[in-house]
């Protein structure tokens, strides 16, 4: 099939997807996650991973994150950075050594292949809640900015935990000494912070006097994809500098007219491909030999996350219901627990089985979250239309 079909079909089942999904009452991106399962490998065969439907991909969750952090609030975030830090603590504790205790004497696992897989389920992917929030309205809201940081500190925790780890028993001498990777960790926040206050601003006014055409939208484009490259240069993830360069344009005049130019581009074409690609990761021959060891894992992975994050954002005096929902947002996984099972399996710490499923655990977390993220936005909705209520009949007693 060409690329041109493939991308046809992609579009085409995506909004048809989307559509049913919000006829049922739930977010448009399940039914897009959805349609890559059904087309995919798992069930009718109309689609496969290709090196296209990646690369596209790639560029999707990139322009969804870049998006994220253009509509982002740069001082909500900083009023929120304590809370975010302990719920990205709690939220990387409680799921790495529930796995790891599980593995052990459950499965009978070496601790060492335990540690790796419990470390996979600690990494977070916020592009799937991002979503789910931006649609229910909450993005901006105390949870959204808490879920946002702490997705920021969970990746950094997740690259450091890494790099100890291989450092102790990986089997490759290929891996950076963990004092060079912490440096280029910190490398990578002094240049988004520098070229994020300086830098941006001033490119973005050099473009808007060109007198070719679309030029703001060229520059944040550009912008968007040189972070995200520098991230990637600097060990981090490419999501990451995207969502840096979002939040760099956030704080300057042209906020708003890009952010009306960039969503017609990134949910027209891009981000509906990346969606689709999840679903492209499940495969259910041979599972059969493993449900038992996925169903735990999957079951460990969702309550980790939402404990740790629940709990997390209970201390800073959130009650349960805005507490789930940043436990919830916590939930999903995605790139970095693909990275971190890369390089489990590249150390020979995990076997090809293992690694196959680990994928299957990532990409069904990844399709549960937007239901149980939903369920508790909901909750609160709902609490806060009570609460309302009783407030009004007070005040006319």
């Amino acid at each position: 099939m060409t690329y041109l079909m493939q991308l046809v079909i992609i579009l085409l089942l995506t909004k048809l997807g989307a559509h049913l999904s919000n006829l049922f009452k739930f977010p448009s991106v399940i039914g897009e996650l959805l349609v890559g399962v059904l087309a995919g490998p798992a069930v009718l065969h109309l689609l496969a991973p290709t090196t296209f439907i990646h690369y596209f991909a790639e560029l999707g969750v990139i322009i969804l994150m870049f998006i994220a952090g253009l509509e982002g609030d740069l001082n909500l975030l900083m009023r929120y950075w304590r809370p975010a830090l302990t719920v990205a603590t709690l939220g990387v504790i409680l799921p790495t050594f529930s796995a790891a205790a599980l593995c052990v004497f459950i499965f009978n696992f070496q601790w060492m292949t335990a540690i790796f897989i419990g470390l996979v389920l600690s990494a977070t992917s916020v592009s799937i809640s991002v979503q789910v929030l931006k649609e229910m309205g909450r993005l901006n809201s105390r949870e959204g900015a808490i879920i946002l940081g702490a997705a920021v500190a969970d990746d950094i925790m997740c690259v450091i935990l890494l790099g100890i780890c291989v450092g102790l028993f990986g089997h490759t001498t290929a891996e950076q000494p963990l004092s060079l990777m912490l440096l280029t960790k910190l490398l990578f926040f002094i240049a988004m912070f520098i070229l994020g206050k300086w830098f941006v601003p001033l490119f973005l006014r050099f473009f808007s006097k060109l007198t070719a055409s679309e030029n703001e939208t060229t520059a944040a484009i550009i912008l968007c994809c040189a972070f995200a490259a520098l991230a990637v240069a600097l060990g981090m993830s490419d999501v990451l500098g995207a969502y840096f360069a979002g939040l760099a344009i956030s704080e300057t005049e042209f906020k708003e007219n890009l952010a009306l130019k960039i969503e017609p581009i990134g949910y027209a074409v891009f981000i509906p491909v990346f969606f689709v690609s999840i679903g492209l990761n499940i495969s259910f021959s041979g599972m059969q030999h493993d449900l038992g060891f996925i169903s735990a894992l999957v079951i460990i992975a969702i309550l980790g996350k939402q404990l740790g994050g629940a709990l997390g954002a209970r201390l800073f005096h959130l009650n349960w219901s805005a507490a789930n929902v940043v436990g919830a947002g916590m939930i999903s996984r995605g790139e970095m627990a693909l990275v971190v099972a890369n390089v489990a399996l590249s150390a020979r710490l995990i076997d090809q089985n293992h690694y196959t499923a680990m994928i299957v655990v990532t990409v069904v977390t990844t399709i549960i979250a937007p239901f149980i993220l939903k369920l508790f936005i909901q909750q609160t909705n709902t609490q806060a239309t009570h609460q309302r209520a009783v407030k009004i009949n007070e005040v006319k007693s």
